[in-house]
């Protein structure tokens, strides 16, 4: 049965995001149901942000073809790794492996990159006993909250993401990158940022991208960018003073910046995570869940949990930033081992 009738779209209380997709009789195959409608489901994404599909017979083994159908094409592979995670099948990870007890902050996927993925699927093959739900919020609703002088700063300068690879300390940058010693210079053409051997034992790349891209589909502008969740103080106050207490400032494995390359003051990002906040929703997974998200249109993030805790991801739908409007604009790509020049004009 694949009439598009078989599958009821909900808005979920109190909030619209995520709208709830569930089946009206027992029986109703998620993935034929998902690739006969994907353009139904991806004009849902496009008005909600994200689609949570529940009590479907498939469960979590819907994820991967769902993501297909509506990203349009095959999953693509974890690149540029920030966080920790392992592959279970072709094209499906573990959901970030980081300490249960912590919170991970409201984010986009990727968008630190050049490239990065349209769409994201999320399956609950194990709920957690308690906690462990992955917050979502409405990118275009937060760029509406953001202080004026802070976003004007932003749209006019970027973000900067910074990352520093020395052993025992975050991910082996052989495994971030993808590729040794001989394909550095390679990795920093493709993914448009600096690349800097600072010692025999240190390796930084820094990345410049925009702050704000309009979404190719819907033309709305939407806040695209990991300037809190990246940045050092996401480990909270004293866990960032005792790894900068260890291996000093200059080497902790990733923070962000301006990208005029001024740090970012406590009130700003303090106001960046307040915009999160008050636009944030939440949902608690139950066995066979299956979530999409518009990557563009919804952040997201994840709950401390206790128990036992399966989530599996996929990603779909490969975009960069030479690809949609933004700012500011990426308009030159670079030379091999030099980083992006971005431009500050406002479209």
């Amino acid at each position: 049965m694949t009439d598009l009738s078989a599958v009821r779209f909900d808005s979920m209380a109190p909030s619209a995001l995520p709208a709830l997709a569930t089946p009206r009789q027992p029986g109703v195959p998620l993935t034929a149901w998902a690739r006969a409608h994907a353009e139904s489901v991806r004009e849902q994404l496009r008005r909600y942000g994200a689609v949570l599909f529940r009590g479907f017979d498939e469960g979590a083994d819907a994820l991967r073809p769902v993501v297909e159908a509506v990203g349009g094409a095959g999953t693509l592979s974890y690149r540029d790794g920030a966080t920790p995670r392992s592959e279970l099948d072709d094209g499906v990870y573990s959901s970030t492996e980081y300490p249960a007890d912590q919170t991970i902050e409201m984010h986009n996927e990727a968008c630190y990159s050049w490239s990065w993925p349209r769409i994201l699927g999320f399956a609950c093959a194990w709920p957690a006993q308690s906690g462990g739900q992955t917050p979502l919020a409405d990118s275009r609703k937060v760029l509406c909250r953001l202080p004026t002088e802070l976003l004007a700063r932003l749209e006019r300068h970027g973000v900067r993401y910074i990352r520093n690879y020395t052993p025992g300390v975050g991910i082996p940058w052989q495994e971030a990158l993808g590729c040794g010693e001989s394909g550095l210079d390679a990795y920093a053409e493709r993914a448009r940022l600096r690349l800097e051997r600072v010692s025999d034992d240190h390796l930084r790349t820094e990345a410049l991208r925009p702050a704000v891209a309009r979404h190719p589909d819907t033309g709305e502008w939407v806040w695209f960018n990991q300037a809190t969740s990246f940045h050092l103080s996401t480990l909270g106050e004293e866990l960032a003073a005792e790894l900068v207490g260890q291996i000093g400032p200059d080497r902790v494995p990733k923070t962000s910046r301006a990208g005029d390359g001024t740090e970012f003051t406590g009130a700003e990002l303090a106001a960046i995570r307040a915009a999160f906040g008050a636009e944030t929703t939440s949902f608690d997974w139950q066995l066979g869940d299956v979530l999409i998200v518009d990557n563009l249109l919804t952040a997201h993030g994840r709950a401390p949990f206790a128990g036992k805790r399966e989530i599996r991801v996929a990603l779909a739908a490969a975009a960069n930033w030479q690809e949609v409007a933004s700012r500011p604009t990426a308009v030159t790509l670079p030379q091999a081992g030099t980083a992006t020049h971005l431009q500050g004009d406002r479209q």
